[in-house]
C-alpha cells in the first residue's frame, strides 16, 4: 500500500519535494528531474541543488513548487507557511508560523510524524540504507548507494534513495559523524499499532517480490532458497514461531560478527495453507520488521 501524496503530511518542504518527485517517477518511469524543473520554471541545476540540499528552498519558490505539484489553494498556503517556518529565525515568528500551519491543516494539527514512520517501515530501501552504514568501504552518498542497487534500479530511483536518507535523518535513525559520514544511531522509533502493522505488511510484500526477482537476477552462489510443506497441529504453531524467531536472532548475531561488504536480504515465511471448512482463522497480529541490527527497530 502506497500512501497518496499530500503536502499536509509534511513538516519539511524538501522532504515533500523529494517524495512528490519520487512518486511521480513511479507513476511515469520516464519523468525526469529536468522536466520537473521546466514545469517549475527554474533551471535544472537549481532544482538539483534543492534536491541535494545544497540550496535551501525559500518562500519565493513556493508559487513555483505549488504550480508544478498542482496544489490546491489551501495546499499552496500550507506549503508557503512551511517555507516561511523553515526560513524564520525569530522564535516569535516560528510560533506564529506553527499556529498558521495548524489552522491550515485539515485536522487542525501540525504534529505530523506518522507518514514518516509509516514510510520508513513500509519501504524496503530504508532497512537497506541502514545496513549499508556497516560497510566500511562504502561512501554513503545517494549516488553511490543507488549505484550499488543497480540490479534493482527498476524498483528504486535515485530520488527515492535521497528521500529515504532524508527521512532516516529526520527520524533520528541516521546522523552525520565528525567527518560528515552517515552512521546509524541504532535508535528506536515508535508508532501506533495500526500504522506499524500496515507498514510492516507493505514491507513484507515488497521484500517477497524482491525474493522472486532474485531467482533470475542474483547468481546461485549469492542466494539460498529452501522451501517445504509439512502438516502441523495448530497448538504447534507457537513453538514453530518461537523457533523461527530464535533462529533469526542467532543468524543476525552470527552474521554481524564481522563487518560486511554488501547488503543481503533474509526473508523467513511460515504460514498456513489449508483450512478445514469449520475453522475460522484468528485476527492477524502485528507483523515484525527486522532491521539490520536488533537496535534498529521500528516498534508498534
Amino acid at each position: 500500500m502506497e500512501t497518496a501524496f499530500s503536502v499536509f503530511n509534511y513538516q519539511s518542504p524538501r522532504q515533500a519535494l523529494l517524495d512528490f518527485l519520487a512518486g511521480r517517477q513511479r507513476q511515469e518511469p520516464h519523468y525526469s528531474v529536468r522536466r520537473f524543473a521546466t514545469e517549475m520554471g527554474i533551471s535544472h541545476t537549481l532544482l538539483l541543488m534543492f534536491l541535494q540540499g545544497k540550496r535551501p528552498l525559500r518562500v519565493k519558490h513556493g508559487p513555483l513548487l505549488a504550480k508544478a505539484m498542482r496544489l490546491s489553494s489551501q495546499e499552496r498556503l500550507f506549503l508557503q507557511a512551511l517555507l516561511q517556518l523553515e526560513s524564520a529565525t525569530d522564535p516569535e515568528e516560528k510560533d506564529l508560523c506553527r499556529v498558521w500551519l495548524a489552522e491550515l491543516h485539515p485536522e487542525g494539527d501540525f504534529k505530523i510524524r506518522e507518514l514518516e514512520e509509516y514510510s520508513a517501515i513500509a519501504h524496503w530501501i530504508h532497512t537497506v540504507l541502514l545496513a549499508a552504514t556497516e560497510i566500511p568501504s562504502l561512501e554513503l552518498t545517494p549516488e553511490n548507494l543507488h549505484r550499488r542497487l543497480k540490479k534493482w534500479g527498476h524498483r528504486v530511483s535515485l530520488i527515492e534513495v535521497r528521500a529515504a536518507l532524508e527521512r532516516l535523518l529526520t527520524l533520528g535513525l541516521l546522523r552525520r559523524d565528525e567527518s560528515g559520514r552517515l552512521v546509524s544511531t541504532y535508535q528506536r522509533v515508535t508508532s501506533r499499532n495500526d500504522i506499524a502493522s500496515r507498514g510492516a505488511r507493505a514491507y513484507h510484500k515488497q521484500t517477497s517480490e524482491l525474493a522472486i526477482e532474485s531467482l533470475e537476477r542474483i547468481p546461485l552462489d549469492r542466494r539460498e532458497f529452501q522451501s517445504f510443506s509439512l502438516s502441523l497441529s495448530p497448538d504447534q504453531v507457537p513453538l514453530a514461531k518461537e523457533l523461527i524467531r530464535k533462529f533469526r536472532a542467532q543468524f543476525a548475531q552470527a552474521m554481524s560478527a564481522t563487518r560486511g561488504a554488501e547488503v543481503f536480504q533474509m526473508n523467513l515465511q511460515f504460514f498456513q495453507l489449508t483450512e478445514s471448512p469449520e475453522a475460522t482463522l484468528a485476527a492477524p497480529e502485528d507483523e515484525g520488521v527486522e532491521w539490520p541490527k536488533p537496535k534498529n527497530l521500528l516498534e508498534a
